[in-house]
């Protein structure tokens, strides 16, 4: 039995459609009774969230793995931390009362990310971002690597931009496409970033769990390829050409024209250009789908749910 922590949301979703797939038993943490709607059949809901330290230990009972993506976005830093080097310190604390064997923390490439972009696995436990969720995400680390020197097997999955195909719907940079596809996005910086399939975020995820080694970081990366990039060709297999501005990197964009995800390509164009390590991923036998594919991918998807 596999304990998945977030596992209505984005990512979380599309990893329990995968453990299910390959034949694993799930219990899936769910807050919000009425998102259960995205979990497949058969797997097991168990109500609860990560503030709950005994409720955790209680439902990762008879558990051999847990895969931890909860996290607090978009919040204050007070919340910020609490919900993340907090709720992943209770997480761990919980899975080695319940006699878990391993524990996959999801975490993000902005908690990694050097000022000069590098993404790489051996990176120091430190980012060249300021905002509270990337801080607290990279505090969220500390945690798991000072529970790993205390004997425990956890390791990290770092994520870069996630977008494609998930059972909860087109939520994270899904938006943004559609955004831009609806002439929405007037402007990005000419950021360059890391893009990936939420799918093969959740490979990652599985092969950290069944091959990967405690302390280590594997970094769940598809191509690099920049904002303008990603959105011209998004928006050329979506049938559709809206002009969208392209400022140099080191630039704001105008507040009164900023639209939602588009703001990240501001954040990434005052650091480097990203580039990636991701050779412990890659030794695991992690294959990524390239963005043309990719973007393919999304676009049948996103029409045959009928998003827009």
């Amino acid at each position: 039995m596999l304990f998945v922590t977030g596992a209505t949301g984005y990512l979380g979703s599309a990893l329990v459609d995968l453990l299910v797939k390959e034949g694993h038993a799930v219990r899936a943490m769910v807050r919000t009774p009425a998102k259960a709607s995205v979990l497949p059949p058969g797997v097991e809901h168990f109500a609860g969230d990560i503030s709950d330290e005994d409720l955790l230990a209680e439902g990762m009972k008879g558990c051999d793995g847990v895969f931890h993506f909860a996290a607090a976005m978009g919040a204050s830093w007070e919340e910020s931390r609490e919900g993340n080097p907090g709720g992943t310190g209770r997480i761990l604390r919980a899975a080695r009362r319940a006699g878990v064997q391993r524990v996959v923390y999801t975490s993000s490439s902005a908690a990694i990310i050097r000022p000069d972009g590098l993404v790489s696995e051996q990176n120091e436990n430190a980012t060249g971002l300021v905002d509270q969720y990337s801080v607290t995400k990279k505090e969220a680390e500390t945690v798991v690597f000072d529970a790993v020197r205390d004997g425990q097997d956890a390791n990290i999955v770092n994520v870069v931009n996630a977008y494609g195909p998930s059972p909860a719907g087109p939520q994270s940079y899904n938006r943004l496409l559609l955004a831009a596809a609806g002439g929405q996005v007037p402007v990005v910086v000419d950021a360059q970033v890391a893009w990936v399939l939420a799918e093969d975020v959740a490979r990652a995820h599985l092969l950290a769990y069944q091959q990967g080694e405690a302390g280590k970081r594997y970094v769940a990366s598809g191509e690099v390829a920049t904002f303008p990039r990603v959105l011209n060709e998004f928006n050329r297999l979506w049938g559709v050409s809206p002009e969208i501005e392209v400022l140099p990197r080191g630039s704001d964009i105008p507040r009164d024209r900023l639209w939602g995800h588009a703001i990240r390509s501001e954040v990434y164009g005052k650091l480097g250009p990203m580039t990636i390590d991701d050779t412990n991923a890659r030794a695991l036998g992690f294959a990524p789908t390239g963005i043309g594919r990719g973007l393919q991918v999304t676009v049948d998807w996103l029409r045959s749910i009928g998003a827009s």
